[in-house]
Protein backbone atom coordinates (compact mmCIF):
# COMPACT_ATOMS: atom_id res chain seq x y z
CA UNK A 1 0.00 0.00 0.00
CA UNK A 2 1.28 3.43 -0.88
CA UNK A 3 0.46 5.86 1.54
CA UNK A 4 2.80 9.03 -0.29
CA UNK A 5 3.66 10.79 3.09
CA UNK A 6 6.61 13.13 3.06
CA UNK A 7 8.88 13.30 5.45
CA UNK A 8 7.80 17.31 5.62
CA UNK A 9 6.34 19.74 3.61
CA UNK A 10 6.34 23.51 3.41
CA UNK A 11 3.08 25.02 4.58
CA UNK A 12 2.83 28.49 2.34
CA UNK A 13 0.03 30.74 2.52
CA UNK A 14 -1.66 33.32 0.39
CA UNK A 15 0.14 35.32 2.90
CA UNK A 16 3.51 33.88 2.45
CA UNK A 17 3.12 34.34 -1.26
CA UNK A 18 2.42 37.99 -0.71
CA UNK A 19 5.03 39.03 1.60
CA UNK A 20 7.92 37.18 -0.96
CA UNK A 21 5.82 38.79 -4.04
CA UNK A 22 6.30 42.23 -2.30
CA UNK A 23 10.44 41.97 -2.47
CA UNK A 24 10.20 40.77 -6.14
CA UNK A 25 8.60 44.21 -6.79
CA UNK A 26 10.79 46.26 -4.96
CA UNK A 27 14.32 47.83 -5.85
CA UNK A 28 16.43 45.46 -3.36
CA UNK A 29 16.84 41.94 -3.43
CA UNK A 30 19.15 41.71 -0.37
CA UNK A 31 19.65 44.02 2.43
CA UNK A 32 16.83 45.76 2.74
CA UNK A 33 13.42 46.63 4.36
CA UNK A 34 12.74 43.03 4.67
CA UNK A 35 15.51 41.70 6.23
CA UNK A 36 15.26 44.56 8.66
CA UNK A 37 11.74 44.02 9.57
CA UNK A 38 12.61 39.86 10.34
CA UNK A 39 15.40 40.97 12.41
CA UNK A 40 13.56 42.91 14.60
CA UNK A 41 10.66 40.62 14.29
CA UNK A 42 12.74 37.85 15.32
CA UNK A 43 14.29 39.70 18.17
CA UNK A 44 11.39 40.79 19.62
CA UNK A 45 10.11 36.55 19.33
CA UNK A 46 13.41 34.90 20.83
CA UNK A 47 13.58 38.07 23.83
CA UNK A 48 17.26 39.11 22.38
CA UNK A 49 17.94 42.33 21.74
CA UNK A 50 19.93 41.87 18.58
CA UNK A 51 19.45 39.32 15.33
CA UNK A 52 21.57 39.14 12.28
CA UNK A 53 20.04 37.71 9.08
CA UNK A 54 22.67 35.12 7.29
CA UNK A 55 22.74 32.63 4.42
CA UNK A 56 22.18 29.83 6.60
CA UNK A 57 22.31 28.43 9.74
CA UNK A 58 25.55 26.42 9.21
CA UNK A 59 27.25 29.91 8.06
CA UNK A 60 25.99 30.88 11.03
CA UNK A 61 27.45 29.10 13.21
CA UNK A 62 31.35 29.55 11.62
CA UNK A 63 30.52 33.30 12.15
CA UNK A 64 30.04 32.98 15.50
CA UNK A 65 32.79 31.26 16.09
CA UNK A 66 35.23 34.44 14.16
CA UNK A 67 33.57 36.81 15.71
CA UNK A 68 34.77 35.06 19.16
CA UNK A 69 38.00 34.94 17.76
CA UNK A 70 38.02 31.47 17.68
CA UNK A 71 40.50 29.72 15.79
CA UNK A 72 43.82 27.53 15.45
CA UNK A 73 44.99 26.39 18.53
CA UNK A 74 41.50 26.34 20.50
CA UNK A 75 39.10 23.49 21.44
CA UNK A 76 35.32 23.57 21.28
CA UNK A 77 33.05 21.01 22.97
CA UNK A 78 30.62 19.50 19.96
CA UNK A 79 27.90 17.05 20.92
CA UNK A 80 28.44 13.85 19.31
CA UNK A 81 25.12 13.61 18.19
CA UNK A 82 24.12 16.25 16.17
CA UNK A 83 24.12 17.57 12.85
CA UNK A 84 27.76 17.64 10.77
CA UNK A 85 27.42 21.34 10.60
CA UNK A 86 28.72 21.82 14.38
CA UNK A 87 32.02 19.81 13.76
CA UNK A 88 32.20 21.22 10.45
CA UNK A 89 31.92 25.00 11.29
CA UNK A 90 34.92 24.16 14.20
CA UNK A 91 36.78 22.49 12.00
CA UNK A 92 36.51 25.39 9.32
CA UNK A 93 37.43 28.17 11.71
CA UNK A 94 41.05 26.02 12.36
CA UNK A 95 39.94 25.27 15.60
CA UNK A 96 40.02 21.38 17.32
CA UNK A 97 36.62 19.78 18.14
CA UNK A 98 36.04 17.70 21.02
CA UNK A 99 33.21 15.62 21.03
CA UNK A 100 30.64 14.92 24.12
CA UNK A 101 28.31 12.22 24.51
CA UNK A 102 24.87 12.62 24.63
CA UNK A 103 22.65 11.95 27.95
CA UNK A 104 20.80 8.72 27.20
CA UNK A 105 17.06 9.82 27.86
CA UNK A 106 17.20 13.88 26.48
CA UNK A 107 19.76 12.72 23.45
CA UNK A 108 21.08 16.34 24.55
CA UNK A 109 24.58 16.97 25.59
CA UNK A 110 25.92 15.03 28.89
CA UNK A 111 26.97 17.54 31.35
CA UNK A 112 29.44 15.09 33.41
CA UNK A 113 31.21 14.04 30.21
CA UNK A 114 31.42 17.61 29.24
CA UNK A 115 32.90 18.01 32.35
CA UNK A 116 35.54 15.25 31.88
CA UNK A 117 36.13 16.76 28.38
CA UNK A 118 36.68 20.47 29.08
CA UNK A 119 40.15 21.75 29.37
CA UNK A 120 42.11 25.15 29.88
CA UNK A 121 42.60 25.23 25.51
CA UNK A 122 38.23 25.04 25.47
CA UNK A 123 37.00 28.24 23.82
CA UNK A 124 33.35 27.69 23.41
CA UNK A 125 30.48 24.99 23.76
CA UNK A 126 28.06 24.13 21.09
CA UNK A 127 24.97 23.37 22.74
CA UNK A 128 21.98 22.14 20.43
CA UNK A 129 18.19 21.33 21.76
CA UNK A 130 18.27 18.27 19.21
CA UNK A 131 15.47 17.93 17.21
CA UNK A 132 14.07 20.60 19.01
CA UNK A 133 13.86 19.05 22.67
CA UNK A 134 15.57 22.10 25.19
CA UNK A 135 15.81 19.81 28.42
CA UNK A 136 19.51 19.94 29.65
CA UNK A 137 19.65 23.45 28.59
CA UNK A 138 19.86 25.27 31.77
CA UNK A 139 22.16 23.24 33.44
CA UNK A 140 24.70 23.28 29.85
CA UNK A 141 25.03 27.10 30.22
CA UNK A 142 25.09 26.90 34.07
CA UNK A 143 28.20 24.71 33.00
CA UNK A 144 29.62 27.41 30.25
CA UNK A 145 29.22 30.14 33.49
CA UNK A 146 31.20 27.88 35.65
CA UNK A 147 34.04 27.59 33.17
CA UNK A 148 33.69 30.82 32.05
CA UNK A 149 33.44 29.92 28.32
CA UNK A 150 30.53 31.21 26.07
CA UNK A 151 28.32 28.58 24.64
CA UNK A 152 27.22 29.46 21.11
CA UNK A 153 23.56 27.80 20.96
CA UNK A 154 22.74 26.05 17.73
CA UNK A 155 18.61 26.37 18.14
CA UNK A 156 18.06 25.82 14.18
CA UNK A 157 15.49 22.76 15.20
CA UNK A 158 14.28 24.77 18.20
CA UNK A 159 12.73 27.75 17.25
CA UNK A 160 9.85 27.61 19.10
CA UNK A 161 10.52 25.50 22.15
CA UNK A 162 10.39 26.50 25.58
CA UNK A 163 11.69 24.88 28.94
CA UNK A 164 10.08 26.90 32.03
CA UNK A 165 10.18 30.48 31.13
CA UNK A 166 12.95 30.92 29.01
CA UNK A 167 12.78 29.95 25.31
CA UNK A 168 15.27 28.34 22.93
CA UNK A 169 17.36 31.22 21.54
CA UNK A 170 17.89 32.98 24.92
CA UNK A 171 20.32 30.61 26.99
CA UNK A 172 23.75 30.86 24.52
CA UNK A 173 26.03 34.09 23.91
CA UNK A 174 25.04 33.87 20.15
CA UNK A 175 22.36 31.45 19.36
CA UNK A 176 22.08 30.50 15.54
CA UNK A 177 18.45 29.28 13.87
CA UNK A 178 17.90 27.93 10.61
CA UNK A 179 15.18 27.98 8.41
CA UNK A 180 15.99 25.14 6.03
CA UNK A 181 13.04 23.13 4.50
CA UNK A 182 12.11 21.01 7.55
CA UNK A 183 11.93 23.83 10.36
CA UNK A 184 8.92 24.73 11.80
CA UNK A 185 9.49 28.42 9.69
CA UNK A 186 10.99 27.53 6.70
CA UNK A 187 12.03 29.79 3.89
CA UNK A 188 14.09 26.87 2.37
CA UNK A 189 17.35 28.42 2.85
CA UNK A 190 18.83 30.87 5.67
CA UNK A 191 19.47 31.57 9.24
CA UNK A 192 19.71 34.10 11.77
CA UNK A 193 22.20 34.72 14.84
CA UNK A 194 20.87 36.28 17.78
CA UNK A 195 22.43 37.55 21.14
CA UNK A 196 22.51 40.31 23.83
CA UNK A 197 26.37 41.41 22.80
CA UNK A 198 25.89 44.60 21.22
CA UNK A 199 30.23 44.39 20.39
CA UNK A 200 29.07 40.77 19.10
CA UNK A 201 25.96 42.02 16.92
CA UNK A 202 28.37 44.51 14.68
CA UNK A 203 31.29 41.81 14.34
CA UNK A 204 28.08 39.42 12.94
CA UNK A 205 26.85 42.06 10.52
CA UNK A 206 30.58 43.08 9.49
CA UNK A 207 31.32 39.27 8.56
CA UNK A 208 28.21 37.75 7.34
CA UNK A 209 28.66 40.94 4.34
CA UNK A 210 32.40 39.90 3.38
CA UNK A 211 33.26 42.60 6.70
CA UNK A 212 31.79 45.47 5.23
CA UNK A 213 31.14 48.52 7.83
CA UNK A 214 29.63 50.84 5.19
CA UNK A 215 28.38 54.44 5.61
CA UNK A 216 26.21 56.40 3.49
CA UNK A 217 26.95 60.08 2.02
CA UNK A 218 23.94 61.55 4.03
CA UNK A 219 21.63 60.82 6.96
CA UNK A 220 18.56 59.11 6.04
CA UNK A 221 20.08 58.59 2.28
CA UNK A 222 17.88 55.70 0.67
CA UNK A 223 20.32 52.42 0.46
CA UNK A 224 19.28 52.67 -3.44
CA UNK A 225 21.68 55.17 -3.97
CA UNK A 226 24.85 53.50 -2.73
CA UNK A 227 26.76 53.72 -0.21
CA UNK A 228 30.72 54.65 0.75
CA UNK A 229 32.16 51.26 0.87
CA UNK A 230 34.51 50.43 3.90
CA UNK A 231 35.77 46.82 5.99
CA UNK A 232 36.60 46.02 9.01
CA UNK A 233 38.61 42.37 7.84
CA UNK A 234 37.57 39.25 6.15
CA UNK A 235 34.23 38.04 6.02
CA UNK A 236 31.65 36.04 3.90
CA UNK A 237 29.02 36.21 1.56
CA UNK A 238 26.45 35.55 3.89
CA UNK A 239 23.30 37.39 3.39
CA UNK A 240 19.86 36.39 3.98
CA UNK A 241 17.68 37.54 0.73
CA UNK A 242 14.90 39.81 0.66
CA UNK A 243 12.46 37.42 -0.80
CA UNK A 244 13.70 34.80 1.94
CA UNK A 245 13.59 37.10 4.90
CA UNK A 246 10.21 38.10 3.72
CA UNK A 247 9.06 34.52 4.07
CA UNK A 248 10.51 33.97 7.18
CA UNK A 249 9.05 36.87 8.81
CA UNK A 250 5.14 35.93 7.06
CA UNK A 251 5.31 33.12 8.80
CA UNK A 252 7.28 33.94 12.02
CA UNK A 253 3.51 35.32 12.80
CA UNK A 254 2.38 32.27 13.33
CA UNK A 255 4.59 30.54 15.12
CA UNK A 256 1.96 29.70 18.16
CA UNK A 257 -0.55 27.91 15.43
CA UNK A 258 3.10 25.99 13.95
CA UNK A 259 3.61 25.11 17.46
CA UNK A 260 0.45 24.23 18.75
CA UNK A 261 -0.55 21.84 15.40
CA UNK A 262 3.27 20.43 15.83
CA UNK A 263 2.42 19.59 19.14
CA UNK A 264 -0.63 17.84 18.41
CA UNK A 265 1.02 15.61 15.90
CA UNK A 266 2.90 14.80 18.30
CA UNK A 267 0.52 13.85 20.67
CA UNK A 268 -1.11 11.89 18.35
CA UNK A 269 2.42 9.79 17.47
CA UNK A 270 2.82 9.45 21.16
CA UNK A 271 -1.13 7.88 21.47
CA UNK A 272 -0.13 5.25 18.78
CA UNK A 273 2.90 4.13 19.83
CA UNK A 274 3.32 4.17 23.48
CA UNK A 275 3.26 1.02 24.68
CA UNK A 276 5.42 -0.98 22.13
CA UNK A 277 8.13 -2.96 23.56
CA UNK A 278 10.51 -2.79 20.93
CA UNK A 279 9.95 1.48 20.35
CA UNK A 280 11.55 4.25 22.65
CA UNK A 281 9.95 7.48 22.23
CA UNK A 282 11.17 10.74 23.23
CA UNK A 283 11.07 12.05 26.48
CA UNK A 284 10.10 15.73 27.14
CA UNK A 285 10.45 17.63 30.34
CA UNK A 286 6.85 18.71 31.85
CA UNK A 287 8.14 22.07 32.22
CA UNK A 288 8.79 22.58 28.28
CA UNK A 289 7.13 22.59 25.15
CA UNK A 290 8.33 21.26 21.75
CA UNK A 291 8.10 22.86 18.03
CA UNK A 292 8.57 19.95 16.82
CA UNK A 293 10.41 19.83 13.40
CA UNK A 294 10.64 16.33 12.74
CA UNK A 295 9.10 13.33 14.81
CA UNK A 296 11.57 10.81 16.20
CA UNK A 297 11.74 6.54 17.45
CA UNK A 298 14.16 4.91 18.65
CA UNK A 299 14.42 1.01 18.39
CA UNK A 300 15.20 -1.01 21.53
CA UNK A 301 18.87 -2.29 22.52
CA UNK A 302 17.81 -5.31 21.02
CA UNK A 303 18.75 -4.10 17.39
CA UNK A 304 21.09 -1.85 15.48
CA UNK A 305 21.91 -0.13 12.28
CA UNK A 306 21.01 -3.18 9.94
CA UNK A 307 17.51 -3.46 11.37
CA UNK A 308 17.14 0.38 11.38
CA UNK A 309 18.02 0.73 7.80
CA UNK A 310 15.65 -2.10 7.05
CA UNK A 311 12.83 0.06 8.89
CA UNK A 312 13.93 3.01 7.01
CA UNK A 313 14.18 1.34 3.80
CA UNK A 314 10.28 -0.66 4.44
CA UNK A 315 8.44 2.88 4.71
CA UNK A 316 10.71 4.41 2.24
CA UNK A 317 8.87 1.39 -0.47
CA UNK A 318 4.95 2.34 1.59
CA UNK A 319 5.72 6.06 0.13
CA UNK A 320 6.25 7.24 3.67
CA UNK A 321 8.84 9.05 4.69
CA UNK A 322 12.02 8.49 7.10
CA UNK A 323 15.42 9.00 7.48
CA UNK A 324 18.36 8.72 10.32
CA UNK A 325 18.97 11.82 12.40
CA UNK A 326 21.78 11.55 13.06
CA UNK A 327 25.07 10.21 12.48
CA UNK A 328 26.88 10.38 15.36
CA UNK A 329 29.43 13.50 13.49
CA UNK A 330 32.59 12.33 15.64
CA UNK A 331 32.19 9.25 13.18
CA UNK A 332 31.78 11.39 9.72
CA UNK A 333 34.30 9.92 7.63
CA UNK A 334 36.15 13.28 7.18
CA UNK A 335 36.14 13.74 10.38
CA UNK A 336 37.84 10.69 11.60
CA UNK A 337 40.79 11.45 8.61
CA UNK A 338 41.28 15.17 10.88
CA UNK A 339 40.71 14.21 14.40
CA UNK A 340 41.47 10.69 14.74
CA UNK A 341 38.01 9.65 16.28
CA UNK A 342 36.72 6.48 16.19
CA UNK A 343 34.35 4.02 17.38
CA UNK A 344 33.67 3.77 21.30
CA UNK A 345 34.54 7.20 21.60
CA UNK A 346 31.16 8.26 22.73
CA UNK A 347 29.26 4.74 23.21
CA UNK A 348 25.82 6.37 24.21
CA UNK A 349 25.70 8.49 20.84
CA UNK A 350 26.96 5.42 18.58
CA UNK A 351 24.12 3.18 19.99
CA UNK A 352 21.33 5.85 19.85
CA UNK A 353 22.29 7.18 16.66
CA UNK A 354 22.66 3.28 15.14
CA UNK A 355 18.40 3.14 16.22
CA UNK A 356 17.18 6.45 15.93
CA UNK A 357 13.99 6.72 13.21
CA UNK A 358 12.90 9.97 12.39
CA UNK A 359 8.86 10.05 11.16
CA UNK A 360 7.14 12.62 9.34
CA UNK A 361 6.19 15.77 10.85
CA UNK A 362 4.81 18.92 9.13
CA UNK A 363 2.08 22.05 10.06
CA UNK A 364 -0.45 20.92 7.51
CA UNK A 365 0.51 17.13 8.61
CA UNK A 366 -3.58 15.62 9.56
CA UNK A 367 -3.92 13.19 12.41
CA UNK A 368 -5.40 10.40 10.10
CA UNK A 369 -1.54 10.80 8.07
CA UNK A 370 -0.16 9.98 11.97
CA UNK A 371 -2.09 7.12 11.89
CA UNK A 372 -1.45 5.82 8.71
CA UNK A 373 2.23 6.38 8.95
CA UNK A 374 2.19 4.60 12.44
CA UNK A 375 0.13 1.43 10.32
CA UNK A 376 3.34 1.46 7.92
CA UNK A 377 5.50 1.08 10.93
CA UNK A 378 3.94 -1.75 12.54
CA UNK A 379 4.19 -3.31 9.11
CA UNK A 380 7.61 -3.01 8.46
CA UNK A 381 8.53 -3.91 12.12
CA UNK A 382 6.67 -6.71 11.82
CA UNK A 383 8.35 -7.70 8.88
CA UNK A 384 11.89 -7.59 10.86
CA UNK A 385 10.21 -9.54 13.53
CA UNK A 386 9.48 -6.94 15.75
CA UNK A 387 5.65 -7.49 17.39
CA UNK A 388 3.59 -6.34 20.28
CA UNK A 389 3.70 -8.06 23.75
Amino acid sequence: MKYEIPLSKPDITAEDRDAVLATLNSTRLTMGSALLEFEAHLASVVRRPFAIGVSSAGTGLEICLRALGIGAGDEVLVPALSFASNVNAVMAVGATPVFVDCDSRTLNMRILDAECRITPKTRAVIGVPLLGNPAGLPELIAFCSRYEVPMIEHASEGLGSTIGNDNVGKFGRLSVFGFGPNRPIAAGEGGAIVTHDDRLAAACRALRNQGRIDRQSFPDQSPDLGMLMAFAGMGYDARFAEPLAALASSQLRRLDDIRAKRMEIASAYTRHLAGHRDLILPSVLENSQVCWPLFWVRLSDRFGVYERDAVIAGLHRHDVGAANHYPPSHLLPHVRIACGTKPGDCPSAESIGDRMVTLPMFTSMKIADVALVCQALEVVLSRIGVERP
